[in-house]
């Protein structure tokens, strides 16, 4: 027997394995339920579990019932119903659960758009080949409920350096990390997706799908490339999804998450990861001026920006630190740090120390410089002073005289 028959023979046998593996989660009545037939995840993390359906009623109005049960146990894990509320004069659609063993899962698709997903938090070895189904029920066609078939997870041990978050600093690139089983030589397509602070679909950053070909030809797709700043560097082939982020900013700090997707015909394995990049730049100073500020006088402040937050020091124009006075507030935010010197004692010039570890910066302000216009004023007023007896003894000649002549 040749070795092209056996590999064809191969192929359709897999088509046919796959194809019932499958097809077990259809349902009758023009329902369609999609799920991955493998899930990988890793200890200690969050991890999706997908299921996608259709049904025949679009637009469909009522209450639609999420079930997942642990298939060996036959135990339902986690149940809700999505209803529409009465309480408000719009359709607002809300979620009641009924069932969630040990706190562990929360509500993540939208039912309304035909996403039945939930998340598992803090995935534990103990989850480690466990076997889910989804099931997906309308309440005002109670005979249609349909079930999925089995997803299958495999938790990754986690690894020390899990929780060493990716670090990068402000205007440089970074690389986020991200492996995967490798496909295998029937495997038609690999879909990776990235998302920021939620794994949901809204939060994702990049979607890029390779084509699988012949030899090493591919065809790329990508569908979602947030400010084109993300770039898939990995080689997919040998199981690495790996991006480039370009241009940091301080609010990329935040945890990632990966997702591939793996298709083999009508077969799809995922493997899911979760890491957190840290986004660090040096101290420096936005703003240094003085303000006057009702009922506390004069105040100077000085804003930085820097993170980690920056260490903000006062300097008098002796090279002296100033304590009396001084105020440090943060704003986690905008990784910002406030300081203030409320009224200095002496006049003179001020410096305003910004430092954090990845450096510093200085500023000098004279003091009491916004006192300057007030003090402006003061002066003008009292040259008028004359000015104004003159107008004022003028005036009151004339009206004499007037008084005199008549």
């Amino acid at each position: 027997m040749s070795e092209g028959f056996k590999r064809t023979v191969l192929a359709a046998l897999l088509c046919i394995i796959t194809e019932i593996s499958y097809t077990q989660g259809f349902s009758q009545n023009g329902w369609m339920i999609e799920t991955p037939s493998r899930l990988t995840g890793r200890e200690g993390k969050t991890t999706v579990l997908i299921c996608k359906f259709t049904h025949p009623h679009p637009g469909y109005p009522g209450n639609i019932t999420v079930t997942w049960k642990e298939v060996r146990a036959n135990v339902m894990l986690y149940s809700y119903t999505n209803y529409p509320s009465l309480n408000s004069q719009n359709v607002v659609f809300e979620n009641m659960i009924h069932q969630n063993t040990n706190e562990r899962y929360q509500v993540l698709g939208n039912p309304r758009e035909n996403d039945a997903s939930i998340i598992i938090k803090q995935l534990s070895l103990h989850d480690n080949y466990q076997q889910y189904i989804c099931l997906v029920n309308l309440s005002h066609y109670p005979n249609e409920t349909s079930q999925s078939s089995i997803q299958t997870i495999t938790v990754v041990p986690a690894a020390r350096n899990d929780l060493v978050p990716v670090s990068g600093k402000k205007g440089d690139s970074a690389t986020l990390p991200c492996a995967f089983n490798p496909p295998e030589w029937l495997s038609q397509s690999v879909t990776v997706l990235w998302m920021k602070e939620s794994p949901d679909k809204e939060s994702t950053i990049l979607n890029q799908t390779r084509f699988l070909r012949a030899g090493s030809h591919y065809i790329d797709s990508v569908t979602v490339n947030e400010g084109q700043r993300y770039e898939l560097i990995g080689n997919l082939t040998q199981g690495d999804a790996s991006i480039r982020m370009r241009d940091l900013w301080l609010n990329d700090s935040s945890d990632y998450f990966c997702r591939v997707h793996v298709r083999i015909d009508n077969q799809e394995n995922v493997t899911q990861d979760v890491l957190r990049l840290q986004v660090d730049a040096p101290a420096t100073i936005l703003e240094l001026s003085a303000v006057r500020e009702n009922g506390t006088g004069t105040v100077i402040v000085c804003r930085v920006v820097g993170e980690p937050f920056a260490n903000i020091t006062w300097v008098d124009d002796k090279g002296s630190p100033v304590h009396r006075g001084t105020t440090v507030t943060r704003e986690p935010g905008r990784h910002q740090t406030l300081g203030k010197l409320r009224n200095p004692a002496l006049r003179g010039t001020y410096s305003c120390v910004a430092e954090n570890k990845h450096g510093r910066d200085s500023r000098q302000i004279d003091f009491p410089s916004t006192d300057s216009n007030y003090s402006n004023f003061i002066v003008g007023m009292l040259c008028l002073i004359p000015l104004i007896k003159f107008l004022l003894l003028l005036v009151t000649g004339i009206i004499l005289f007037m008084k005199i002549k008549d």
